[in-house]
């Protein structure tokens, strides 16, 4: 068997010897589609309007600011945010660390910077709230961030926001009745009927015993979840699973962009009545990522789900969307399965009845960043409203990397206990 396994590994990745590697380059098709997007405002256009939105904030007394430490843009930023975010401002301008109400500090890329690369904790705002963020799945870079860690850091922090529904702000990259919203419904009714949504979901699949799954993936080895997939994988073909395989790790990169975001548009994947869903961690807390709802249900595929609990997809997915790994014994008892509901449409196409149920059209169906930035606003205003009551998290490296299903999510990872202090 591992022999097979590396002769595949040869055969679908195209690296020397069965080798199989990661690639860190950007993916192609955002490379091409990076190159061929206009930045359609110059940046000082940015800051007039950012020193006009600043005017306006400096009048509101009743607004609240939320200040992210480490926003992606480079140029500063100062803007109010939707209406049903609440009255709420939102910047990425460290001049603003001491006004703030809340700082959003993305605690995982970046904690090893000291000094004044962090919010300093001498001359603190007593009546602002720090809110950490662990932006990545818990299962990466466990060692570095808990050796990193300060005690007085890890102490330091009142809100968490993150993909994790016990957070106080969570994010999660998806949900139910979001997607059925996605899906369904345009300008507030269903923009087919039932039956023709079906139809013609169905219509755009391979035909019966032709290629009836697909993954693409470029993270072949970089945790020891993503080894652990790759390997079930290559079993799954060594069973008979009749797969295209796409991205660097089987050597077929895609310069176009592969995901269609109107349900309605036929694209790449919505051939496939199947997308492996495989996540690069193992039971880590509702890590549902973007591979299960906009890459598989988004696009009309039943994911076939590796590495998050069980537990934690069925209170987040539609019912009866997925197909879950672990409830197969073996990859040929999981590959005869999909061999069936490939040659069963009526049994197939009960995967995608959820599609068919009403969305609560009064949850606003927001992005994943939104819900953060809108969650916080929201939260702020709470406290606010309550004088401050200040709430302390004695450490919130022991929720994050502690406060697990098992530990298969950090297994083989060393926890270190924050005892620095910082200078």
């Amino acid at each position: 068997m591992k022999l097979l396994r590396l002769q595949l590994a040869y055969l679908y990745s195209g690296f020397p010897g069965g080798s199989v590697e990661s690639r860190d380059a950007p993916k192609p098709w955002r490379v091409h589609h990076n190159h061929t997007k206009r930045n359609t405002v110059s940046a000082q256009r940015e800051q007039e309007m950012a020193e006009l939105e600043f005017e306006k904030y400096q009048n509101d007394q009743d607004g609240v600011l939320l200040l992210n430490w480490w926003a992606f843009s480079k140029r500063p930023f100062f803007k109010k945010l939707p209406d049903y975010c609440g009255n709420c401002w939102y910047t990425n301008d460290h001049k603003m660390e001491k006004v703030a109400n809340g700082i959003i500090v993305d605690n995982t890329r970046h904690i090893q910077h000291r000094g004044q690369e962090h919010p300093s904790l001498l001359d603190r705002n007593p009546d602002q709230y720090w809110i950490f963020w662990p932006r990545e799945a818990a299962s990466k870079n466990v060692e570095m961030s808990t050796k990193l860690m300060d005690a007085q850091w890890d102490a330091a922090f009142n809100l968490t926001t993150s993909y994790r529904r016990d957070s106080d702000i969570p994010r999660p990259f998806g949900d139910a009745n979001t997607m059925i919203r996605l899906v369904r419904y345009k300008n507030g009714t269903k923009s087919m009927t039932d039956e023709d949504h079906l139809d013609m979901i169905l219509s755009r699949k391979n035909k019966p015993g032709t290629k009836y799954a697909s993954w693409v993936v470029s993270n072949c080895n970089k945790t020891g979840g993503a080894r652990e997939r790759w390997d079930y994988v290559q079993d799954l073909v060594l069973a008979g699973l009749k797969l295209d395989g796409y991205g660097e790790c089987w050597n077929n990169t895609l310069t176009e962009k592969p995901w269609m975001s109107d349900p309605e548009k036929s694209g790449l994947m919505s051939q496939y009545k199947f997308y492996l869903a495989f996540e690069n961690s193992i039971h880590c807390n509702d890590y549902v990522s973007e591979k299960f709802w906009r890459n598989s249900l988004l696009q009309g595929s039943v994911p076939i789900v590796f590495g998050p609990h069980r537990s934690d997809v069925e209170a987040m997915a539609p019912e009866k969307s997925f197909i879950h790994s672990e409830d197969f014994r073996t990859p040929e008892e999981l590959v005869k399965y999909l061999d069936y509901l490939d040659n069963n449409s009526t049994a197939y196409m009960e995967y995608h009845a959820w599609r068919t149920d009403e969305a609560d059209l009064n949850v606003l169906a927001l992005q994943p960043a939104e819900r953060m930035t809108c969650g916080a606003c929201q939260e702020l205003h709470k406290l606010k409203n309550n004088k401050n009551e200040k709430r302390m998290i004695s450490s919130v490296s022991s929720w994050w990397w502690e406060n697990l299903h098992d530990e298969r999510c950090i297994e083989g990872a060393t926890i270190h206990k924050p005892t620095h202090q910082i200078m």
